[in-house]
């Protein structure tokens, strides 16, 4: 079946459709985009459900409508177009699966067409007027309540200012998100309506939204890690197309917020950004500064016993995702006995993966004597609960030593890691003990010096700056309320 033979070249050409039974092939961003297309055109009543080839790690239902497996329907098929709305890279896979099953015809959804379908939505949205106090929070591309997005909205509630908060999740992430804080579904007409009506939003990460800036509309981007460990954006990649994303997607950013000074330049030069800077300190972590019954919560949760103390390992991605899990062989039995002994107290382990991992099947259960909290929402809870962290490059080490508790750095791949990401500062001033192997990993818990660790920390964090002091999401509040206030 060839790509070509079945594909929708223009808008217009949805007329041919019309008034069919239509199925979208695809429960993602091309399929949640072509039914917001659709129903903003009223024509939502062609689509009686969403198809995949497999249910796992889809969802459900999309905006109240089923999603089904081609098997599940395959009675109905014959009567029905199938609009396939998935990237070009499983076209061929999905045209070669539906030629197993008689359909009535199948459309292909051009990048072109797409391009027609956001400027077609974007158009229609922006004749609605912008709400002063309506705040949009997109956090790591819809995974839900974490990160300083989460810590800004937070003290937003607590302090009960006159904001209304939207929140864009993916399908079956909302859950964790409170009663106060309005869900809405990635990609569906709902997620646009409230975006195109949003003066400010507020992301954690470099894509942001999935949408066109609107004028009067205020962005805010708080990033997720800070001091001077692996590389960022344009320090990475040398493809000019990706440079330019980077900068076109920067350029549309008012205020970029920092938990430390250093990240003040990196922005400038890693992110080509060229606006205004606050260094505010990192919302998430205030919870580092003060009372909090968090550490009872996690301990609660995972049904650890209050006599004993955690450590968390929490390794970073590689980009070779596939044989990540080769470099995170820990001996945790080995591990425990050494820091009970040099600690003097008993230890149970909890480890939690980068979510670029989730839904590979070896974050599940990978560790038989460890507590897997790899899906548990929010690392800066763990981080509070955790009295020693486990890591290799990630900087999350930055923000749980703030804490002033020991870090030990496991990397057993330095070299590969630094010719395939690099790194801002050299690994050797880290202040933090560090390991090349399982032995000596062994070596630096039982041989670790913490008055010295403290001084070369504290050396550390002052010659890169951390802002942190507890009061960051207050401040940050407080900038957006007068963006508000002066609109």
């Amino acid at each position: 079946m060839s790509v070509n033979k079945y594909r929708i070249k223009d808008i217009c050409d949805i007329a041919g459709i019309v008034n069919t039974k239509c199925v979208i092939y695809g429960a993602g961003i091309y399929g949640n985009q072509v039914y917001s297309f659709l129903k903003l055109k009223r024509l939502e009543r062609m689509i009686p459900s969403f198809v995949v080839s497999c249910k796992e790690g889809n969802p459900d239902s999309i905006d109240g409508l089923p999603v089904k497996t081609l098997e599940e329907l395959r009675e109905e098929l014959p009567e029905c177009n199938i609009v396939v709305a998935i990237g070009i890279a499983h076209i061929e896979e999905v045209f070669t699966l539906l030629k197993e099953y008689k359909v009535k015809g199948v459309y292909y959804v051009t990048k072109e067409f797409m391009q027609k379908v956001l400027d077609e939505i974007a158009e229609e949205m922006r004749k609605l007027p912008l709400q002063q106090n309506k705040i949009f929070i997109s956090c790591y591309e819809g995974m839900g309540y974490r990160c300083n997005c989460k810590y800004i909205a937070e003290t937003l509630i607590h302090e009960d200012y006159p904001v209304e908060i939207v929140w864009a999740v993916s399908a079956g992430n909302e859950e964790d998100i409170p009663k106060e804080i309005k869900t809405v579904i990635l990609f569906t007409n709902e997620y646009y309506r409230e975006f195109y009506t949003s003066k400010i939003c507020i992301t954690n990460c470099g894509t942001g939204f999935f949408g066109e800036k609107r004028e009067g509309q205020y962005y805010i981007n708080t990033w997720h890690g800070y001091g001077p460990f692996k590389k960022a954006q344009g320090a990475v990649y040398d493809d000019r197309e990706k440079l330019d994303k980077i900068r076109e997607m920067n350029e549309k950013v008012d205020l970029f917020i920092t938990g430390s000074i250093f990240y003040s330049q990196i922005y400038r030069d890693s992110f080509f950004y060229k606006g205004e800077i606050y260094e505010s300190g990192a919302p998430r972590n205030d919870v580092f500064f003060g009372e909090n019954n968090i550490k009872n919560a996690v301990y609660k949760k995972f049904g650890i016993s209050f006599d004993k103390k955690i450590v968390l390992y929490a390794p970073t991605f590689r980009t070779d995702t596939e044989n990540s899990f080769d470099k995170y062989d820990l001996d945790i039995s080995a591990i425990l006995k050494a820091l009970n002994t040099r600690f003097n107290s008993e230890y149970v382990l909890m480890y939690r993966f980068h979510h670029f991992l989730y839904s590979m099947k070896k974050c599940r259960d990978y560790y038989n004597n460890g507590i897997d909290a790899t899906y548990y929402p929010d690392i800066q809870e763990l981080l509070v609960a955790a009295d020693i962290v486990i890591t290799d490059y990630s900087s999350l080490m930055w923000d749980f030593s703030l804490q002033r508790k020991p870090v030990f750095l496991y990397q057993l791949d330095k070299e590969e890691y630094e010719n395939d990401r690099g790194f801002y500062a050299p690994v050797s001033e880290w202040p933090y003990p560090q390991a090349h192997s399982q032995k000596e990993l062994l070596e630096v818990i039982e041989n670790f010096d913490h008055k010295c660790y403290i001084q070369k920390l504290e050396s550390f964090l002052e010659k890169y700056g951390s802002c942190d002091d507890g009061h960051a999401s207050e401040r940050v509040v407080k900038w957006i309320m007068n963006k508000i206030l002066s609109s």
